[in-house]
Protein backbone atom coordinates (compact mmCIF):
# COMPACT_ATOMS: atom_id res chain seq x y z
CA UNK A 1 0.00 0.00 0.00
CA UNK A 2 1.20 3.03 -1.08
CA UNK A 3 1.77 6.25 1.59
CA UNK A 4 1.12 10.03 1.17
CA UNK A 5 1.62 12.48 3.34
CA UNK A 6 -0.52 15.45 3.66
CA UNK A 7 0.64 19.19 5.17
CA UNK A 8 -2.20 20.99 6.11
CA UNK A 9 -5.47 20.29 7.46
CA UNK A 10 -7.54 23.10 5.53
CA UNK A 11 -10.13 22.08 2.90
CA UNK A 12 -7.33 21.46 0.43
CA UNK A 13 -5.72 18.98 2.54
CA UNK A 14 -8.82 17.12 3.77
CA UNK A 15 -10.48 16.53 0.65
CA UNK A 16 -7.17 15.51 -0.74
CA UNK A 17 -6.78 12.82 2.23
CA UNK A 18 -10.26 11.52 1.96
CA UNK A 19 -9.86 11.05 -2.04
CA UNK A 20 -6.83 9.33 -1.53
CA UNK A 21 -8.14 7.12 1.90
CA UNK A 22 -11.01 6.31 -0.71
CA UNK A 23 -8.76 5.11 -3.33
CA UNK A 24 -6.67 2.69 -0.99
CA UNK A 25 -3.63 5.08 -0.20
CA UNK A 26 -2.38 4.99 3.23
CA UNK A 27 -2.72 8.40 4.38
CA UNK A 28 -0.81 10.55 6.89
CA UNK A 29 -1.87 14.32 7.63
CA UNK A 30 0.76 16.91 9.81
CA UNK A 31 -1.69 19.88 11.11
CA UNK A 32 0.38 22.23 13.11
CA UNK A 33 -2.21 23.56 14.78
CA UNK A 34 -4.45 21.57 17.14
CA UNK A 35 -7.53 21.16 15.06
CA UNK A 36 -8.38 21.08 11.24
CA UNK A 37 -10.35 22.92 9.04
CA UNK A 38 -7.90 25.61 8.13
CA UNK A 39 -9.59 29.06 7.52
CA UNK A 40 -13.14 27.17 7.87
CA UNK A 41 -13.50 26.47 11.55
CA UNK A 42 -15.77 27.08 14.31
CA UNK A 43 -14.68 27.42 18.12
CA UNK A 44 -16.66 28.24 21.35
CA UNK A 45 -16.91 31.40 22.50
CA UNK A 46 -16.35 31.80 26.00
CA UNK A 47 -18.67 35.10 26.83
CA UNK A 48 -21.74 32.89 25.38
CA UNK A 49 -21.00 29.44 25.41
CA UNK A 50 -22.03 29.40 21.30
CA UNK A 51 -20.25 27.46 18.83
CA UNK A 52 -18.87 30.62 16.44
CA UNK A 53 -17.99 30.38 13.19
CA UNK A 54 -14.34 32.09 11.88
CA UNK A 55 -16.51 33.46 9.34
CA UNK A 56 -19.32 32.55 7.27
CA UNK A 57 -19.43 30.68 4.11
CA UNK A 58 -21.72 31.01 1.48
CA UNK A 59 -22.08 27.95 -0.91
CA UNK A 60 -23.46 27.82 -4.38
CA UNK A 61 -25.03 24.71 -6.05
CA UNK A 62 -22.22 24.40 -8.61
CA UNK A 63 -19.79 23.55 -5.99
CA UNK A 64 -19.41 20.20 -7.09
CA UNK A 65 -16.49 19.00 -5.88
CA UNK A 66 -17.33 20.56 -2.66
CA UNK A 67 -20.58 18.33 -2.59
CA UNK A 68 -18.62 14.93 -3.90
CA UNK A 69 -15.98 15.68 -0.79
CA UNK A 70 -18.90 16.44 1.76
CA UNK A 71 -21.48 13.36 0.38
CA UNK A 72 -18.21 11.04 0.78
CA UNK A 73 -17.64 11.68 4.40
CA UNK A 74 -21.53 11.70 4.94
CA UNK A 75 -22.33 15.09 5.77
CA UNK A 76 -24.80 16.33 2.96
CA UNK A 77 -27.41 16.12 5.34
CA UNK A 78 -26.27 19.25 7.34
CA UNK A 79 -26.22 21.61 4.40
CA UNK A 80 -29.83 23.41 3.66
CA UNK A 81 -30.43 24.08 0.24
CA UNK A 82 -32.40 26.25 -1.52
CA UNK A 83 -34.61 25.13 -4.08
CA UNK A 84 -34.32 28.14 -6.84
CA UNK A 85 -31.85 31.45 -6.07
CA UNK A 86 -33.61 33.59 -3.56
CA UNK A 87 -32.07 37.24 -2.05
CA UNK A 88 -33.23 39.41 -0.30
CA UNK A 89 -32.13 42.66 -0.55
CA UNK A 90 -32.05 45.64 1.95
CA UNK A 91 -31.97 49.27 1.40
CA UNK A 92 -30.33 51.91 3.75
CA UNK A 93 -33.63 54.17 3.01
CA UNK A 94 -35.38 51.01 3.85
CA UNK A 95 -36.75 49.50 1.15
CA UNK A 96 -36.92 45.79 0.37
CA UNK A 97 -36.20 43.92 -2.74
CA UNK A 98 -36.01 40.74 -4.32
CA UNK A 99 -34.01 38.67 -6.61
CA UNK A 100 -36.12 35.53 -7.14
CA UNK A 101 -35.66 33.02 -10.23
CA UNK A 102 -38.26 31.33 -11.90
CA UNK A 103 -38.34 27.49 -11.86
CA UNK A 104 -36.75 27.47 -15.72
CA UNK A 105 -33.69 26.37 -17.40
CA UNK A 106 -30.62 27.95 -17.31
CA UNK A 107 -30.05 30.40 -18.42
CA UNK A 108 -33.80 32.28 -18.67
CA UNK A 109 -33.77 31.59 -15.07
CA UNK A 110 -31.00 34.26 -13.97
CA UNK A 111 -32.52 36.70 -16.81
CA UNK A 112 -35.92 35.86 -15.42
CA UNK A 113 -34.43 37.09 -11.72
CA UNK A 114 -33.00 39.79 -13.45
CA UNK A 115 -36.20 41.22 -15.31
CA UNK A 116 -37.78 41.33 -12.22
CA UNK A 117 -35.23 42.84 -9.74
CA UNK A 118 -37.23 46.25 -8.88
CA UNK A 119 -33.91 47.82 -7.01
CA UNK A 120 -32.77 49.29 -10.47
CA UNK A 121 -34.95 50.72 -13.10
CA UNK A 122 -36.41 48.64 -16.20
CA UNK A 123 -34.32 50.00 -19.14
CA UNK A 124 -31.46 49.05 -16.21
CA UNK A 125 -32.88 45.31 -15.95
CA UNK A 126 -32.39 45.46 -19.83
CA UNK A 127 -29.12 46.26 -20.04
CA UNK A 128 -28.10 43.81 -17.64
CA UNK A 129 -29.17 41.15 -20.12
CA UNK A 130 -26.10 42.03 -21.80
CA UNK A 131 -24.38 39.95 -18.91
CA UNK A 132 -25.45 36.80 -20.78
CA UNK A 133 -24.11 37.56 -24.02
CA UNK A 134 -20.61 38.80 -22.32
CA UNK A 135 -20.17 35.59 -20.25
CA UNK A 136 -21.59 32.90 -22.75
CA UNK A 137 -19.66 34.64 -25.50
CA UNK A 138 -16.96 36.59 -25.28
CA UNK A 139 -13.62 35.19 -25.60
CA UNK A 140 -12.50 35.74 -21.49
CA UNK A 141 -8.62 35.84 -23.35
CA UNK A 142 -9.11 38.98 -25.18
CA UNK A 143 -12.76 40.61 -23.72
CA UNK A 144 -11.53 39.78 -20.27
CA UNK A 145 -8.21 39.12 -19.75
CA UNK A 146 -6.16 41.75 -17.57
CA UNK A 147 -9.66 43.96 -17.50
CA UNK A 148 -10.69 44.44 -13.70
CA UNK A 149 -14.75 43.98 -13.42
CA UNK A 150 -15.41 47.29 -13.39
CA UNK A 151 -13.90 47.82 -16.52
CA UNK A 152 -15.69 44.43 -18.17
CA UNK A 153 -19.11 45.71 -16.83
CA UNK A 154 -18.63 49.20 -18.29
CA UNK A 155 -17.81 47.37 -21.61
CA UNK A 156 -20.94 45.57 -21.23
CA UNK A 157 -23.38 48.73 -20.73
CA UNK A 158 -23.79 48.08 -17.24
CA UNK A 159 -24.02 51.27 -15.29
CA UNK A 160 -23.13 52.42 -11.93
CA UNK A 161 -26.99 51.51 -10.34
CA UNK A 162 -26.56 48.16 -11.92
CA UNK A 163 -23.06 47.36 -10.51
CA UNK A 164 -23.52 48.90 -7.38
CA UNK A 165 -27.15 47.37 -6.68
CA UNK A 166 -25.83 43.44 -7.97
CA UNK A 167 -22.85 42.92 -9.50
CA UNK A 168 -21.24 44.66 -7.19
CA UNK A 169 -22.31 42.81 -4.38
CA UNK A 170 -21.90 39.07 -6.52
CA UNK A 171 -18.66 40.20 -6.65
CA UNK A 172 -17.46 40.60 -3.02
CA UNK A 173 -19.34 37.45 -2.12
CA UNK A 174 -17.09 35.13 -4.65
CA UNK A 175 -14.13 36.99 -5.29
CA UNK A 176 -13.63 38.53 -1.84
CA UNK A 177 -12.31 41.62 -3.38
CA UNK A 178 -13.58 45.12 -5.14
CA UNK A 179 -14.89 44.88 -8.98
CA UNK A 180 -12.31 47.43 -9.61
CA UNK A 181 -9.50 45.23 -8.23
CA UNK A 182 -10.83 41.88 -9.73
CA UNK A 183 -10.11 40.29 -12.63
CA UNK A 184 -12.55 39.80 -14.79
CA UNK A 185 -11.71 36.69 -16.67
CA UNK A 186 -12.13 34.56 -12.99
CA UNK A 187 -15.08 36.63 -12.62
CA UNK A 188 -16.34 35.05 -15.70
CA UNK A 189 -15.43 31.37 -15.09
CA UNK A 190 -17.67 32.36 -11.90
CA UNK A 191 -20.54 33.96 -13.53
CA UNK A 192 -20.37 30.66 -15.99
CA UNK A 193 -20.39 28.38 -14.02
CA UNK A 194 -22.98 29.60 -11.44
CA UNK A 195 -25.38 30.93 -13.08
CA UNK A 196 -25.49 30.52 -16.74
CA UNK A 197 -24.85 26.47 -16.98
CA UNK A 198 -27.67 24.72 -14.50
CA UNK A 199 -30.43 26.48 -12.60
CA UNK A 200 -29.28 24.31 -9.77
CA UNK A 201 -25.95 25.66 -9.62
CA UNK A 202 -27.46 29.12 -8.90
CA UNK A 203 -28.66 28.24 -5.73
CA UNK A 204 -27.68 29.26 -2.50
CA UNK A 205 -26.42 26.62 0.11
CA UNK A 206 -25.66 27.37 4.09
CA UNK A 207 -24.50 24.80 6.56
CA UNK A 208 -26.60 24.28 9.21
CA UNK A 209 -23.85 23.64 11.73
CA UNK A 210 -20.60 24.94 12.65
CA UNK A 211 -18.10 24.49 9.88
CA UNK A 212 -16.12 21.97 12.28
CA UNK A 213 -18.93 20.14 12.00
CA UNK A 214 -20.43 20.36 9.21
CA UNK A 215 -16.68 18.68 7.69
CA UNK A 216 -13.33 18.57 9.98
CA UNK A 217 -14.53 16.39 12.67
CA UNK A 218 -16.02 13.81 9.78
CA UNK A 219 -13.14 14.06 7.42
CA UNK A 220 -11.20 13.23 10.29
CA UNK A 221 -12.96 10.40 10.92
CA UNK A 222 -13.45 9.51 7.27
CA UNK A 223 -9.03 9.10 6.99
CA UNK A 224 -8.96 7.12 10.29
CA UNK A 225 -11.41 4.66 9.59
CA UNK A 226 -9.45 3.66 6.17
CA UNK A 227 -6.19 3.21 7.76
CA UNK A 228 -5.26 7.17 7.97
CA UNK A 229 -3.56 8.99 10.76
CA UNK A 230 -3.25 12.65 11.36
CA UNK A 231 -1.30 14.55 13.81
CA UNK A 232 -2.71 17.92 15.03
CA UNK A 233 -0.61 20.35 17.07
CA UNK A 234 2.74 20.22 15.56
CA UNK A 235 4.51 21.54 12.84
CA UNK A 236 6.73 20.81 9.85
CA UNK A 237 10.57 22.03 10.70
CA UNK A 238 12.05 20.09 7.40
CA UNK A 239 11.48 18.42 4.41
CA UNK A 240 13.93 16.12 3.68
CA UNK A 241 15.36 15.93 0.14
CA UNK A 242 17.26 13.99 -2.02
CA UNK A 243 17.58 12.49 -5.82
CA UNK A 244 15.66 14.99 -7.21
CA UNK A 245 12.42 13.95 -4.73
CA UNK A 246 11.01 14.51 -1.17
CA UNK A 247 12.11 11.70 0.83
CA UNK A 248 10.65 12.34 4.10
CA UNK A 249 8.89 15.04 6.12
CA UNK A 250 10.87 16.32 9.93
CA UNK A 251 8.24 16.95 12.92
CA UNK A 252 9.55 19.74 15.18
CA UNK A 253 9.22 17.39 17.64
CA UNK A 254 12.41 15.20 15.83
CA UNK A 255 9.93 12.29 14.61
CA UNK A 256 10.07 11.74 10.64
CA UNK A 257 7.21 10.68 8.16
CA UNK A 258 8.23 9.25 5.00
CA UNK A 259 6.05 8.26 2.11
CA UNK A 260 5.59 7.74 -2.00
CA UNK A 261 4.18 10.86 -2.33
CA UNK A 262 3.84 14.31 -0.65
CA UNK A 263 0.94 17.28 -0.94
CA UNK A 264 1.58 20.85 -0.03
CA UNK A 265 -1.87 22.05 1.22
CA UNK A 266 -0.50 25.05 3.38
CA UNK A 267 -1.40 28.98 2.47
CA UNK A 268 0.30 30.62 -0.30
CA UNK A 269 1.95 32.67 2.34
CA UNK A 270 3.52 30.18 4.09
CA UNK A 271 4.70 27.74 1.21
CA UNK A 272 8.11 29.09 0.54
CA UNK A 273 8.69 29.04 4.18
CA UNK A 274 7.81 25.29 4.25
CA UNK A 275 10.20 24.69 1.43
CA UNK A 276 13.23 26.97 2.35
CA UNK A 277 16.41 24.83 3.07
CA UNK A 278 15.34 22.24 0.03
CA UNK A 279 17.22 23.06 -2.76
CA UNK A 280 13.72 23.54 -4.27
CA UNK A 281 12.28 26.68 -4.14
CA UNK A 282 15.44 28.83 -5.03
CA UNK A 283 15.86 30.84 -8.62
CA UNK A 284 18.03 27.87 -9.92
CA UNK A 285 16.14 25.23 -7.77
CA UNK A 286 13.59 22.73 -9.27
CA UNK A 287 10.56 24.69 -8.28
CA UNK A 288 11.88 27.97 -8.91
CA UNK A 289 9.79 28.20 -11.76
CA UNK A 290 6.90 27.22 -9.58
CA UNK A 291 7.30 29.56 -6.70
CA UNK A 292 8.93 32.36 -7.24
CA UNK A 293 5.92 34.04 -8.15
CA UNK A 294 3.72 33.13 -5.29
CA UNK A 295 5.18 36.36 -3.59
CA UNK A 296 3.39 38.50 -6.25
CA UNK A 297 0.08 37.16 -4.73
CA UNK A 298 -1.43 39.60 -1.85
CA UNK A 299 -3.89 39.13 1.06
CA UNK A 300 -8.02 40.27 0.83
CA UNK A 301 -8.88 40.24 4.59
CA UNK A 302 -12.30 39.56 5.69
CA UNK A 303 -14.42 40.31 8.58
CA UNK A 304 -16.96 38.61 10.61
CA UNK A 305 -19.08 40.62 13.39
CA UNK A 306 -21.14 38.33 15.73
CA UNK A 307 -23.48 40.41 17.58
CA UNK A 308 -26.08 38.83 20.29
CA UNK A 309 -29.15 40.34 21.57
CA UNK A 310 -31.84 39.82 23.55
CA UNK A 311 -34.04 39.15 21.45
CA UNK A 312 -34.41 37.71 17.59
CA UNK A 313 -34.40 40.89 15.06
CA UNK A 314 -35.96 39.62 11.71
CA UNK A 315 -37.26 36.67 10.18
CA UNK A 316 -35.00 36.78 7.67
CA UNK A 317 -32.42 33.94 7.10
CA UNK A 318 -30.01 35.99 5.34
CA UNK A 319 -30.19 39.52 3.76
CA UNK A 320 -27.71 41.15 1.53
CA UNK A 321 -27.54 44.88 2.34
CA UNK A 322 -27.27 48.03 -0.32
CA UNK A 323 -25.32 51.03 0.32
CA UNK A 324 -23.63 49.64 3.51
CA UNK A 325 -20.27 48.47 4.25
CA UNK A 326 -21.54 45.69 5.77
CA UNK A 327 -22.55 43.01 2.75
CA UNK A 328 -24.32 40.47 4.26
CA UNK A 329 -26.65 39.73 7.94
CA UNK A 330 -26.87 35.95 8.66
CA UNK A 331 -29.43 34.95 11.67
CA UNK A 332 -28.00 32.65 13.32
CA UNK A 333 -30.83 30.60 14.77
CA UNK A 334 -32.76 30.52 11.49
CA UNK A 335 -29.80 29.08 9.65
CA UNK A 336 -28.72 26.60 12.57
CA UNK A 337 -32.67 26.14 13.71
CA UNK A 338 -31.42 26.12 17.14
CA UNK A 339 -32.91 28.20 19.55
CA UNK A 340 -29.64 28.55 21.44
CA UNK A 341 -28.38 30.96 18.47
CA UNK A 342 -31.56 33.10 19.37
CA UNK A 343 -30.88 36.51 18.45
CA UNK A 344 -27.35 35.78 17.11
CA UNK A 345 -26.66 38.27 13.58
CA UNK A 346 -23.05 37.23 11.80
CA UNK A 347 -22.16 40.55 9.32
CA UNK A 348 -19.57 39.99 7.24
CA UNK A 349 -17.72 42.75 5.44
CA UNK A 350 -15.94 40.98 2.75
CA UNK A 351 -12.72 42.51 0.41
CA UNK A 352 -12.19 44.56 4.11
CA UNK A 353 -8.91 46.33 3.31
CA UNK A 354 -10.24 49.97 4.39
CA UNK A 355 -11.58 48.66 7.93
CA UNK A 356 -9.10 45.64 9.13
CA UNK A 357 -7.20 48.21 11.18
CA UNK A 358 -10.31 49.76 12.38
CA UNK A 359 -10.41 49.10 16.06
CA UNK A 360 -12.82 46.31 17.01
CA UNK A 361 -14.84 48.65 19.28
CA UNK A 362 -15.93 51.23 16.61
CA UNK A 363 -16.24 48.33 13.56
CA UNK A 364 -19.55 46.80 16.37
CA UNK A 365 -20.64 50.80 16.32
CA UNK A 366 -20.44 51.23 12.23
CA UNK A 367 -22.63 46.87 12.31
CA UNK A 368 -25.04 48.22 15.02
CA UNK A 369 -25.54 51.88 13.16
CA UNK A 370 -26.08 50.42 9.87
CA UNK A 371 -28.29 47.27 11.05
CA UNK A 372 -30.78 50.29 12.69
CA UNK A 373 -30.85 51.49 9.16
CA UNK A 374 -32.34 48.70 7.37
CA UNK A 375 -33.52 46.32 10.77
CA UNK A 376 -35.48 49.32 13.21
CA UNK A 377 -35.92 46.94 15.94
CA UNK A 378 -31.97 46.87 16.49
CA UNK A 379 -32.79 50.53 18.50
CA UNK A 380 -34.84 48.72 20.92
CA UNK A 381 -32.84 45.38 21.47
CA UNK A 382 -30.21 45.06 23.99
CA UNK A 383 -26.51 44.16 23.30
CA UNK A 384 -25.52 41.08 25.20
CA UNK A 385 -22.02 40.39 23.18
CA UNK A 386 -20.19 40.74 20.70
CA UNK A 387 -17.33 39.18 18.83
CA UNK A 388 -15.32 40.59 15.87
CA UNK A 389 -13.04 38.05 14.02
CA UNK A 390 -10.41 40.11 11.56
CA UNK A 391 -9.04 37.37 8.84
CA UNK A 392 -6.19 39.33 7.54
CA UNK A 393 -5.42 36.32 4.88
CA UNK A 394 -8.92 35.26 4.54
CA UNK A 395 -7.82 34.58 0.61
CA UNK A 396 -5.67 35.77 -2.24
CA UNK A 397 -6.63 38.90 -3.97
CA UNK A 398 -7.91 37.81 -7.65
CA UNK A 399 -6.40 40.68 -9.16
CA UNK A 400 -6.16 40.67 -12.99
CA UNK A 401 -3.62 38.76 -14.69
CA UNK A 402 -3.30 37.01 -11.07
CA UNK A 403 -3.83 33.56 -12.86
CA UNK A 404 -0.19 33.49 -14.33
CA UNK A 405 0.77 33.81 -10.16
CA UNK A 406 -0.40 30.63 -9.62
CA UNK A 407 0.88 27.25 -9.85
CA UNK A 408 -0.26 23.87 -11.14
CA UNK A 409 -1.20 21.19 -8.53
CA UNK A 410 1.56 19.01 -10.40
CA UNK A 411 5.11 20.22 -9.92
CA UNK A 412 9.12 19.46 -11.32
CA UNK A 413 9.45 17.10 -8.55
CA UNK A 414 7.71 13.80 -9.60
CA UNK A 415 6.51 13.05 -6.02
CA UNK A 416 5.36 16.63 -4.96
CA UNK A 417 2.07 18.09 -5.50
CA UNK A 418 0.44 21.51 -4.26
CA UNK A 419 -3.20 22.10 -2.92
CA UNK A 420 -4.72 25.41 -2.20
CA UNK A 421 -7.50 27.77 -2.99
CA UNK A 422 -4.34 30.11 -4.39
CA UNK A 423 -3.32 27.31 -7.08
CA UNK A 424 -4.33 26.96 -10.16
CA UNK A 425 -7.90 26.21 -10.60
CA UNK A 426 -9.90 28.82 -12.68
CA UNK A 427 -11.44 30.39 -9.61
CA UNK A 428 -11.18 32.68 -6.66
CA UNK A 429 -10.17 31.42 -3.59
CA UNK A 430 -13.13 29.73 -2.42
CA UNK A 431 -14.39 26.42 -0.61
CA UNK A 432 -14.59 25.19 -3.64
CA UNK A 433 -11.71 25.81 -5.47
CA UNK A 434 -9.54 24.44 -2.11
CA UNK A 435 -11.24 21.26 -2.61
CA UNK A 436 -10.85 20.94 -6.39
CA UNK A 437 -7.04 21.20 -5.92
CA UNK A 438 -6.82 18.51 -3.35
CA UNK A 439 -8.73 16.51 -5.90
CA UNK A 440 -6.88 17.35 -8.61
CA UNK A 441 -3.82 16.24 -6.78
CA UNK A 442 -5.64 13.12 -5.68
CA UNK A 443 -6.21 12.54 -9.43
CA UNK A 444 -2.54 12.98 -10.38
CA UNK A 445 -1.35 10.76 -7.76
CA UNK A 446 -3.45 7.91 -8.50
CA UNK A 447 -2.89 7.87 -12.24
CA UNK A 448 0.99 7.49 -11.51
Amino acid sequence: MKKVIIIGGGFAGLSAAVELSSAGFRVTLIEQRRFLGGRAFSFFDKNTGLELDNGQHILMGCYENTFRFLEKIGVTDKLYFQKDLCVDFLDTTGTAYRLSCLPLPAPLHILSGILRFKAISPSERIRMLNMAKGVLFSNATNSSHDLTITEWLKRLGQGEKARETLWDIITLATMNEHPDKSSAAIFRNVMKKAFFSLRRNSRIVLPVVPLSRLFAEAAEIYIKKNGGSIEKGIAVSALLTGNNSVSGVKLKDGRVFRGDYYISAVPYYSVQRLFAGTGFSGTAGFLGTELNSVPALQPSPIISIHLLFNTPLTEHTFVALLNSPIQWVFNKEKIFRDIAYRGLLSLVISGAHEYIDVPSEKLVEIALRELKKVIPATSTARLLSCKVIKERHATFSPQPGVDKFRPSQKTSIKNLFLAGDWTDTGLPATIEGAVLSGQKCAKAIVST
